[in-house]
């Protein structure tokens, strides 16, 4: 075999290409570009820490899947709930239960993974723990969709940004019975709670906590007891 630096380069890459390399086992393997970049989407490979990816079933969730609630037929139009793993697709070591909380109150966008076509786009009405601690329900409500559910299909999640819609993440580190909160947003934000001793994600906040506004640019939670966790504006 002659010396690596000796080949040609190709300048024109292709799909069908071939890397040459060691699998899991250290046996010698070719990796086709394609197969690797399949493997990379499917599985969010690609590191964002509010990418999520899952496979379709209908029938009983494992490890890695999800399961849409369809008031009608199959289209991502009539999708109202996303029931998820606490793991993604293929990576089973890994919890992201918390930040699976990063979507809470936002747009996010559903979308097939090995056809971008077959899309919808949502406001994440709540985030609550199942039954099953393992798996998250997502109450969703339709913004725009194109396209069909396909049962057993690999599918991501993402953070959608709008136009104009700007939000806020507030770390509260140190527990307290009032949280002060200087967001710069320009605006009155809505306001979602996750406490750190509770994997929730809260929406209606005013049932237990009064949000008072200062002004466009800060506001005050109020507490009936000293928490810690993460307040969402948007």
């Amino acid at each position: 075999m002659a010396r690596i630096s000796t080949y040609t380069k190709d300048t024109s890459i292709s799909s069908g290409d071939k890397l040459l390399g060691s699998d899991s086992s250290g046996d010698t393997r070719n990796f086709v570009i394609g197969d690797m970049t399949k493997f990379i989407a499917e599985t969010g490979a690609a590191g964002s820490s509010s990418s999520f990816t899952y496979k379709s079933n209908n029938g009983t969730l494992s490890s890695g899947q999800a399961k849409f609630t369809i008031s009608s037929g199959s289209t991502f139009a009539n999708v109202t709930n996303i029931k998820v793993s606490k793991y993604n697709y293929n990576k089973p070591s890994v919890a992201i239960n918390n930040a699976l909380a990063l979507l809470g109150s936002k747009s996010i966008i559903i979308y097939e993974i090995n056809n971008r076509n077959n899309f919808g786009v949502y406001k994440v009405n709540s985030i609550a723990v199942d039954s099953d601690s393992n798996f998250y329900n997502i109450s969703l409500t339709h913004k725009t969709s194109n396209g069909s559910i396909v049962n057993n299909t690999i599918y991501g999640i993402d953070m959608f940004a709008e136009s104009g819609d700007v939000s806020y993440a507030h770390h509260q580190n140190n527990a307290s019975d009032t949280w002060t909160i200087n967001h710069n947003l320009a605006k009155f934000p809505s306001v979602s709670i996750k406490f750190s001793s509770s994997d929730n994600v809260y929406t209606n906040v005013g049932a237990f906590a009064g949000v008072v506004y200062t002004d466009e640019n800060n506001l005050t939670i109020n507490l009936a007891a000293a928490e810690s966790g993460y307040a969402y504006l948007n």
